[in-house]
């Protein structure tokens, strides 16, 4: 899955729009290759919900952790700039860093964030999060009530967060666009 994070930003008057994303998906392949300089960096083909999509790693502690990523079949975290050089293009696709998904664990500073649509689904919502004395996660909801201004409830910052339970909330019904984002970055979001 994948979101756009932060604002779209000039890069060095070029007229290039760049911005920040985080996105979860699964190592298909990769090639290794050498930059001009004679740097090694990976050209690699990921796969998520929304199809197969390709992206360069320039990060060389990365090259080789790519290549047993994508022998495993690895879901991976990834911390992207998308380069649109014009609107008609699609982005250019940038990994900054990555880590295993199943590395993103409750111990991190994570914020979950959510829609409301029905009142039953707050039920289905309280049963699938845990709190514990030594969890960092918080939780945000936007309550759809169809009001101009609708409320946005903070229901604590003891929860015990990662991807499972953010997939385990997608499927619950009345909730929607639910995010999970790591602190202290509030400009990149991961959305599943």
């Amino acid at each position: 899955a994948r979101a756009n994070g932060g604002g779209e930003a000039r890069a060095n008057g070029g007229g290039e729009a760049r911005s920040g994303a985080i996105m979860a998906a699964m190592v298909e392949g990769v090639q290794r290759r050498k930059t001009r300089k004679g740097n090694d960096f990976v050209s690699a083909e990921f796969s998520d919900s929304s199809g197969q999509f390709a992206a360069s790693c320039f990060e060389e502690g990365l090259v080789d952790l790519f290549g047993q990523w994508a022998k495993d079949g690895t879901c991976v975290l990834l911390n992207v700039e998308l380069d649109r050089p014009s609107p008609d293009e699609p982005p250019r696709i940038t990994v900054r860093s990555a880590r295993p998904l199943a590395s993103v664990t409750s111990a991190a500073r994570m914020v979950l964030s959510l829609e409301i649509h029905r009142p039953e689904a707050l039920s289905e919502l309280a049963l699938l999060l845990t709190r514990g004395a030594d969890a960092k996660g918080e939780v945000r909801a936007r309550l759809r009530t169809g009001a101009a201004r609708e409320p946005l409830v903070r229901l604590g910052t003891d929860f015990r967060l990662d991807s499972e339970i953010a997939e385990k909330l997608i499927g619950v019904e009345g909730l929607a666009n639910v995010a999970l984002t790591a602190r202290p970055d509030r400009h990149l979001r991961l959305v599943t």
